[in-house]
């Protein structure tokens, strides 16, 4: 949905007044926004509008609306030129990076610190985030018993070794189409895209070789191109947030957190896209059951990917402030290792 100039005003007078308060914004409210000249007879007719687009929602029907995950989406894509920090936050992110600045690649969990001091959200950072290999080779090799060696070679020369289960009477011959469909089917193609497709695609509903093929791969490719450290600093900041007053939310954050493979799994999607993801809350399987959002950008050294830096806090996070502050710091990161003021790589 294209919005009007007059919608986007108010729906980011309501987001921006959300983010600072967590509660219900009434019409009266949003008219006294900064540069939004509108009657609040005017606003609460654009708000009606904005609800029946499913951009913001009333938690009770006498209450004011919050944004829901695709009004905060359209927000931060609206965002564009006004995502702009101060020489003062430069300034800041600049002495922070100097002051703990030591060997990258030997002590990283500093990038998480220094991501969490400037933001005052939880930090995150993540290496190896090399732009993802594809598979060159997968093979079944037939075991002893319903067993079978599942076998897959990346382009980086990485093998994936697993041996898998087979359904009951399964043929040396079925276990031979089901490796050449495989191996036709993704034989270029990235794990994480694999994944992807397994995910949506219901295996069960899929003709013989390939049924049995999704199966195996299933198999082999649980916890496949997982190998990368994540570090998530802050997280006592991040639960002491009114948003996560409840203990289910806390327990679903923490379980989030923990699962440190399916984060990057996100990011590495995002990273197909652009330089910098941001998800909230329903975007992704990561982000709803804690009701989060998240923002995450690369940095490079010598033009290739050296690690990931970003934040994960309650889905009406400071976007504004949030996506140029994590731009900045992977930006000062670059140069940093770079020797020099480079900028960084598309």
């Amino acid at each position: 949905m294209e919005l009007s100039r007059r919608e986007l005003s108010v729906l980011c007078g309501i987001v921006d007044i959300y983010v600072r308060t967590g509660e219900p914004v009434a019409s009266r409210q949003v008219a006294r926004s900064p540069g939004l000249s509108l009657s609040s007879a005017t606003i609460r007719s654009v708000v009606a509008g904005l609800e029946e687009a499913g951009l913001v929602r009333r938690p009770h029907p006498s209450a004011g609306c919050v944004p829901t995950d695709r009004g905060l989406r359209a927000y931060v894509d609206s965002l564009g030129e006004r995502l702009t920090l101060g020489s003062t936050t430069r300034q800041r992110v600049t002495e922070v990076v100097n002051l703990r600045r030591r060997e990258l690649f030997e002590d990283f969990e500093w990038v998480a610190r220094v991501v969490a001091e400037v933001t005052t959200e939880a930090g995150m950072a993540v290496r190896p985030i090399a732009a993802e290999p594809t598979v060159a080779a997968v093979s079944f090799v037939p075991l002893e018993g319903d067993r079978a060696l599942g076998v897959m070679v990346t382009t980086d020369g990485a093998i994936e070794k697993r041996v898998l289960s087979l359904p009951p009477d399964v043929s040396e011959p079925a276990l031979v189409e089901a490796e050449n469909w495989a191996a036709h089917r993704f034989r270029g193609t990235s794990i994480d895209v694999i994944r992807d497709e397994l995910g949506r695609v219901a295996g069960d509903e899929a003709p013989g070789a390939e049924r049995l093929a999704r199966t195996l791969l299933e198999g082999l490719l649980s916890g496949a191109g997982d190998a990368v450290e994540l570090l998530v600093v802050g997280t006592d900041t991040l639960l002491m947030s009114s948003d996560f007053s409840e203990i289910d939310r806390v327990r679903s954050v923490l379980r989030t957190l923990a699962d440190g493979g399916r984060i990057v799994r996100e990011w590495r999607r995002g990273f197909r896209r652009s330089r910098t993801h941001v998800v909230i809350g329903d975007e992704s399987d990561v982000t709803a059951s804690g009701g989060l959002g998240m923002v995450a950008t690369l940095f490079y050294r010598e033009g290739r990917r050296a690690g990931a830096l970003g934040v994960v806090g309650p889905r009406r996070m400071d976007y504004r402030r949030i996506v140029p502050t994590v731009e900045l710091i992977g930006d000062t990161l670059t140069q940093m290792l770079n020797g020099s003021g480079a900028t960084h790589a598309g």
